[in-house]
């Protein structure tokens, strides 16, 4: 899972990824002082699955830095946390969060979140099984942007690395949830959730990246990715 962390006080920021490193020390964990930091961080090509969101930032509203998140990532979950739990009810109904979480920060409800999120999510549950050089590894489905047949191997992308696997496309496709990728190309297997757009040749993906959707496929991937934002 990747997690975001927003602060304004990098202490807070230390404590809540020292947290969750102890209990989940395989998560990936990014962090930002401000809304600055959080384009920045996207703007890289970072995806997360979860945010962690301080509501009153020095100089910004952690509810607008949300709907920016939500905007740019549609499926991103949004916990806020707070010293004054009276400013709960300001951002409850334009934000719709995960939930919230008082400071101090006790770890046994940032836990019950991140769990939550975890069963929640769907293709978080999913993994993605190979070997590279021999060695069995496993990868979460929601952590795979896209895959690309190689020669006599696979190319997994995810924000943060690129791994080469022995195998064919075909049976890669086989292992990935059904309702989240689709084969947009001969060549490629797209996971929806990191679509942004698409036009006659390509298919556009979160930070920026493009990669080609074929004449032959478009009409089945367009159709899944209606599905899959709800539109269809």
């Amino acid at each position: 899972m990747n997690i975001l962390v927003v602060d304004d006080q990098s202490i807070i920021v230390e404590r809540i990824s020292a947290l969750i490193t102890d209990k989940y020390p395989d998560f990936c964990i990014s962090t930002a002082l401000d809304s600055s930091g959080v384009v920045r961080l996207l703007d890289s090509g970072k995806v997360f699955d979860l945010a962690l969101i301080d509501i009153s930032l020095s100089d910004e509203s952690g509810a607008d830095i949300a709907n920016f998140l939500t905007g740019r990532l549609p499926d991103i979950k949004t916990v806020f946390i707070s010293g004054y739990p009276e400013m709960v009810s300001d951002v409850f109904f334009s934000v719709r969060p995960f939930g919230f979480i008082d400071k101090p920060i006790k770890k046994e409800k940032l836990y019950k979140y991140i769990d939550a999120a975890l069963s929640g999510g769907g293709s978080d549950t999913d993994y993605f099984t190979g070997k590279i050089r021999g060695k069995d590894i496993r990868i979460p489905c929601s952590d795979i942007i896209f895959i690309e047949s190689g020669a006599k191997s696979i190319i997994i992308h995810k924000a943060d690395d690129t791994l080469k696997i022995a195998g064919l496309l075909e049976d890669a496709e086989k292992q990935l949830p059904a309702d989240k990728f689709v084969r947009c190309h001969k060549s490629y297997i797209v996971n929806l959730k990191y679509v942004t757009g698409y036009s006659k040749m390509t298919v556009s993906l979160v930070g920026g990246g493009k990669i080609p959707v074929s004449r032959s496929r478009k009409e089945e991937f367009e159709s899944r990715f209606l599905a899959y934002k709800g539109l269809k």
